[in-house]
């Protein structure tokens, strides 16, 4: 028989620890080696049994899910992580999408999609739930957009322009002159072939750089 999938589960819900146990109880291939509620605890336990899996909740008291993550994989990097939250708003994938992690699925998922989430991450693959693939597939397109096109400077004038805030306001965000601002927006204008600030917003709109 071929080896289980070791898996260690991280969430702070005694209900939820209770789910996964009889979710995954009833499959042949898999093995929960602990169940932890905190992060300090994850990194010591992850560390000590080395599992496959760490099953990693992102909102928990103390030491959050990101955190946990950044510390399990410096000392496991062959370790896969799959982050779970109820929250799959942008901002929150974004935040996971930063980590060097293998996946997140959310916490509304039935049984059968947690279950093909870890063999699949297992088998060498990332895995995002279907719910969150058109918001993945934007994040990564406009980071695209990012690393082609603009300056990290350019592209932190762009944001704070969309947002609304006028040449002080952005300098005193950035820690630089007026002037400057004034000469990044005149550099990113010239670059995008635009000629004001309505068009900026309409152009990250388009690529995903803001959304309503």
């Amino acid at each position: 028989m071929d080896k289980k999938i070791d898996i260690l589960i991280v969430d702070d819900h005694p209900l939820a620890l209770f789910g996964f146990k009889e979710m995954f109880g009833r499959e042949p291939d898999l093995n929960i080696v602990a169940t932890v509620t905190d992060g300090k605890t994850a990194v010591e336990t992850a560390s000590t049994l080395k599992p496959d899996i760490v099953i990693l909740d992102v909102i928990m008291p103390g030491m959050d899910g990101i955190e946990t993550a950044r510390r399990i994989k410096s000392l496991l990097p062959r370790t896969a992580i799959l982050m779970l939250s109820c929250d799959s708003s942008e901002n929150n994938i974004r935040r996971i999408m930063e980590l060097d992690v293998n996946g997140f699925i959310s916490k509304t998922a039935g049984a059968q999609e947690m279950i093909q989430a870890v063999r699949s991450i297992h088998a060498g693959h990332e895995y995002y739930g279907a719910d969150t693939a058109r918001l993945i597939e934007r994040i990564r397109c406009s980071r695209n957009i990012q690393d082609s096109i603009f300056t990290p400077r350019e592209l932190d004038v762009v944001l704070l322009s969309c947002q609304g805030l006028q040449y002080k306001e952005i300098a005193d965000r950035l820690g630089i002159k007026d002037q400057t601002v004034g000469t990044i927006k005149k550099n990113i204008f010239k670059k995008l072939g635009i000629n004001n600030s309505v068009e900026l917003v309409l152009y990250a709109l388009r690529n995903n750089l803001i959304s309503l």
